[in-house]
């Protein structure tokens, strides 16, 4: 009786596992949808390369500097503090008790 159970076990996940279920359009829309989204690839388009730390910190820099009016003078950033504020223990605020006092 095991070994029918066992037998009918395997043959069951290795029917279940053939690609013959599934129909020729299967998965279609994806590919076409995913092929659109691909960047077409053309033979001129050159590598350019890339900023180095330095570069870059100096085009961000000059970038914030054309954004501050003509006669503003250099300011330093202040650090923002973030400060919570305190709670303050009121008894209302606590839920009744479960237990009733005895």
């Amino acid at each position: 009786m095991r070994t029918v159970i066992i037998f009918a076990t395997i043959f069951g996940l290795l029917a279940g596992c053939s690609r013959q279920h599934l129909e020729p359009a299967y998965g279609r829309s994806y590919r076409e949808q995913f092929s659109l989204q691909r960047e077409r690839s053309t033979s001129s388009t050159k590598v350019t390369p890339g900023l180095d730390a330095q570069e870059a910190s100096i085009i961000a820099s000059t970038y914030r500097a054309s954004l501050a009016p003509k006669g503003a003078q250099h300011v330093t950033e202040e650090p923002i503090l973030v400060v919570a504020p305190q709670q303050r223990y009121t008894p209302s605020s606590l839920p009744p008790p479960s237990v009733p006092k005895e």
